[in-house]
């Protein structure tokens, strides 16, 4: 029962990973390495959403977005990893509760937002 909360609860961070992969796989290549940022604002805001949620995820994105102008110096910029062992990715980028995970899916902790393409 649980689990199942607990996936209901992940529907609109999923729903933003969606939109972000799109996002990547259509629009982010016409851009090119333009981001003074490692991994780009667009890894970055794949691995908020999926860490923190698609509230804070968000708001850590457009943050990051702010930063990344010509006076920044730029840099690595790691997503922080979560505190917690609920949830893990597939190897799609699916957050789904740790116990419905399959055998392949990374848990949360070890994830760096440039793992994923």
């Amino acid at each position: 029962m649980r689990d199942v909360v607990l996936f209901l609860v992940l529907i609109p961070r999923n729903a933003g990973v969606l939109l972000l992969r799109a996002y990547r796989k259509l629009i982010s290549p016409l851009y090119g390495d333009v981001c003074r940022y490692y991994p780009s604002c667009s890894a970055y805001g794949l691995g908020s959403v999926q860490q923190r949620g698609l509230v804070v995820g968000s708001a850590l994105t457009l943050w990051r977005i702010l930063r990344c102008n010509p006076w920044s110096a730029g840099g690595i910029d790691d997503v922080r990893a979560a505190r917690h062992e609920r949830y893990r990715i597939t190897p799609f980028g699916w957050v789904v509760p740790a116990g419905w995970a399959a055998a392949d899916a990374v848990p949360l902790p070890q994830f760096s937002a440039h793992v994923h393409p």
